[in-house]
């Protein structure tokens, strides 16, 4: 009975490992992501398990701010939007900024590749760890 047990872990084990090192990826992803736009970049995963095999997909959200933070962005005009009259009002900005505005761009600091290195940090502890589980219960 204890064989068939340890089979049965044993089968699930690649979705086990990889579910608890993708929630604390997306832990690591939470503190690493900033406030853009007063909405807090986060990260979500999806885990599609087959036979013997798993693999997960984690992506930050939303994206676009992501790939900002991370690359940067190049020099652009900021102007306004059709049918609005008058200044643009930047959220937060203590005055109007007059259209079109040339924005310098920004340098990206690289969040998206610390939260990939502590993936490759973390995955193997997760996979030694469930494997240990799976054998010893």
């Amino acid at each position: 009975m204890a064989l068939r047990d340890t089979a049965r872990a044993l089968e699930a084990l690649p979705a086990t490992a990889l579910e608890n090192a993708a929630q604390e990826i997306v832990t690591v992803a939470e503190g690493l992501g900033s406030t853009i736009f007063g909405r807090r970049l986060s990260a979500s995963y999806r885990i599609a398990a087959g036979a013997g095999t798993a693999t997960a997909t984690i992506h930050g959200t939303p994206t676009a701010p992501w790939v900002w933070i991370n690359d940067g962005t190049s020099a652009h005009v900021i102007g306004t939007r059709r049918g609005r009259k008058g200044a643009l009002l930047l959220k937060g900005a203590a005055h109007p900024i007059a259209p079109p505005v040339t924005h310098p761009g920004t340098s990206g600091r690289g969040a998206w590749r610390a939260v990939r290195r502590a993936a490759e940090e973390l995955v193997p502890g997760h996979v030694t760890d469930a494997v240990h589980q799976a054998v010893s219960s």
